[in-house]
């Protein structure tokens, strides 16, 4: 019961005995009043009756007496008029019966009165002639008790009524700052860091208020400063400071999601430049004219790229890389002479054409070979061969020449399709372990494809495949029906099921009110479900995905975001998804030994975190060696083939 009630019922309780109480001493002073009225009453009627039968002088004739006292009696007042001689017999004797009237029995019962009887001696001059006995008649008495009573108890209702309400609106005014600080307490335990807008009068609750707000200041602007930190933690990793590319970690950022998100695309050139004699300017001339030729060499690149959809990189040094989209073997050869001339007049230009030497290498690839690292091989591999020739010398390796052919896009849908609609698609697990303890925190569903020849192609050799051809939403409805039908017939198990959800899903409002329904028959289970979405999906689609997530946590399923990190403004949508925890990009895990920079952005992202209540599990942990080390940076969980390969999936 709330506060507000508890106060409300006790003091109307209380108001209540009051006024029951004042209503009761009041009857009860009326009935003392009313009975020395009847009292008053019987003895007046007594003494006039004695005097008129005294002054007859004679108590002989019986007529006479009771001719006296009728008068008297039928007024109704008395209830018995008796006339006695002398030597008791009974002259002359009227009696009435009692009646209520209209007053209810209760009533009477609880208000007794006690009529006396009132007594006159009838004389003659000296000698007494008997007694006149009266007794009055209660029932005016209760009649005017009971309509008293109902006078005072509807003016006493009134009153009570009246003070309810004021009652009501005095402990609303007085207890509004109180709900607002317990909606506020209930928000900062939901991890949204608001303030109490009122500030009470009351010493006591002023303080607490000024408290909370101060708390919940503190903590926003803790959060605040660390995604602040975070952010340009992560510009620096992704973004090189001196020629504003991308670093090597953005160049790979990049290119993954043009591998997911690469429809339209049709072919596309990987071009490693490098500047042979950096190393010579930068002893010649100082590390400041070199920087400023690195910048200078930066401009001429994106100048030669322009109305091109192309990414720029710095790798280290002077190896720049650049990847440039749907260009055909005579477009990329001309955008490398474009390069070439730019870049050479650049050098040349600074330095003169004896103190400056470059070579660049390139990879011209197809639509399903997004594999960076295969494909800086292959470019590196011609860069080496281009060192074989002169300076600004460029040599290109074709893939399709190396890797043979390839399955082409309408195969890949016929294939995918086939797989959908013959439930080729096995579901395997893997587990996330907590740290420390180790002890079981999820398992991830994983998907695999059969394809027409019975041959298993992993996640990454299909998915992007999928999503060009919009079969990501299919694809997902298919995996969470499994999932939950194969959950729902294992529902002894409370072991909490983490599934990938693509951002085709949930921007596609049919796909979701499909997926809510499939949660909604089987209500039993769906707390053990944890939908994953990238962190790129939540990044382009931030309205959807808060949609999405107060849809599925409205049905006790939970959101969290994967592959975390890679973009610099993620961090600021954490309070408001508020994710159950967030899972970080396997770059992560790769270089948090050797570089400096990634633990430091790892320990950012935890302090963000940690006041959120959001857990940060690391992937692609294949050494028990870096545990520790990723504990001691805030991670509190981990997964990876340390933990097991993936295995088929059991609820």
């Amino acid at each position: 019961m709330t506060l507000f009630r508890q106060l409300f019922i006790g003091s109307a309780v209380l108001f209540l005995v009051l006024l029951l109480g004042i209503e009761c001493v009041y009857l009860a002073n009326a009935k003392y009043y009313l009975q020395d009225q009847l009292a008053s009453q019987s003895q007046n009627a007594a003494t006039s009756l004695a005097l008129s039968i005294g002054s007859r002088g004679s108590l002989v004739n019986p007529a006479l007496a009771e001719t006296t006292i009728n008068p008297v009696f039928n007024r109704g007042y008395f209830r018995s008029i008796k006339v006695v001689s002398t030597a008791g017999a009974i002259i002359a004797s009227k009696d009435m019966p009692v009646a209520e009237g209209d007053v209810p029995a209760w009533f009477v019962g609880m208000f007794p009165l006690r009529t006396p009887v009132s007594e006159s001696i009838i004389s003659s001059g000296w000698n007494e002639l008997g007694r006149v006995f009266v007794v009055s008649h209660p029932h005016f008495v209760y009649h005017q008790l009971w309509h008293a009573w109902l006078d005072t108890a509807a003016w006493l209702a009134i009153a009570f009524l009246l003070a309810l309400i004021g009652l009501r609106i005095f402990l609303a005014g007085i207890l509004r700052p109180l709900r607002a600080i317990e909606d506020t307490a209930s928000a900062i335990s939901e991890r949204d860091f608001r303030t109490v807008a009122i500030v009470p009068r009351a010493r006591e609750l002023r303080r607490v208020v000024l408290a909370i707000n101060n708390l919940a200041t503190k903590i926003r602007k803790v959060i605040e400063e660390e995604s602040v930190r975070a952010e340009r933690l992560h510009k620096a990793n992704f973004e090189d400071p001196v020629t504003a590319l991308y670093t090597r970690r953005g160049l790979e950022e990049k290119f993954s999601k043009i591998a997911i998100h690469g429809n339209g695309i049709h072919s596309g050139i990987l071009i490693l430049l490098q500047i042979d004699n950096l190393k010579q300017i930068n002893d010649r001339h100082g590390h400041a004219r070199a920087d400023e030729l690195l910048a200078r060499i930066a401009h001429a690149i994106t100048e030669g790229c322009a109305d091109r959809a192309v990414l720029t990189a710095r790798l280290t040094g002077g190896d720049f890389a650049i990847a440039a989209l749907n260009l055909d073997q005579a477009e990329a050869t001309t955008l490398l002479s474009d390069i070439s001339v730019r870049v050479r007049a650049c050098l040349e230009s600074e330095f003169g054409a004896e103190e400056t030497a470059f070579h660049y290498g390139a990879v011209h690839f197809a639509p399903d070979e997004f594999e960076l690292s295969a494909l800086l091989s292959s470019a590196d591999l011609a860069l080496a061969r281009a060192h074989e020739r002169e300076s600004g010398a460029f040599e290109v390796v074709y893939t399709h020449d190396v890797r043979g052919p390839v399955r082409g896009s309408r195969e890949w849908r016929h294939t995918i399709e086939n797989a959908l609609a013959a439930d080729r698609m096995p579901l395997y697990a893997q587990p996330a372990l907590a740290l420390p303890g180790r002890g079981l925190l999820h398992h991830e569903v994983l998907v695999r494809l059969l394809d027409d020849h019975g041959n298993v192609v992993p996640a990454a050799g299909f998915v992007p495949m999928v999503a060009r051809h919009d079969l990501l939403p299919r694809l997902d409805l298919t995996i969470i029906e499994k999932l939950l039908a194969q959950a729902d017939s294992e529902a002894q198990s409370s072991t909490t099921i983490a599934v990938n959800v693509a951002a085709q899903t949930i921007t596609n409002w049919t796909a979701v009110e499909q997926l809510l329904e499939l949660l909604r028959a089987y209500p039993k289970i769906t707390q053990r479900f944890v939908f994953e979405i990238t962190e790129l999906g939540a990044v382009r689609n931030p309205e959807a995905t808060l949609a999405f997530a107060s849809k599925v946590r409205a049905l006790r399923a939970g959101i969290a975001i994967d592959n975390f990190g890679l973009h610099q403004t993620a961090l600021s949508q954490l309070p408001a998804l508020l994710p159950a925890y967030v899972k970080l990009a396997a770059e992560f895990t790769r270089s948090v030994v050797e570089n400096a920079d990634t633990r430091l952005l790892i320990t950012s992202i935890a302090r963000v975190a940690q006041p959120l209540d959001i857990l940060l599990i690391a992937q692609a942990v294949d050494n028990a060696a870096v545990l520790n080390l990723l504990e001691e940076l805030g991670v509190g969980g981990y997964q990876g083939f340390i933990c097991g390969e993936p295995a088929p999936f059991h609820a």
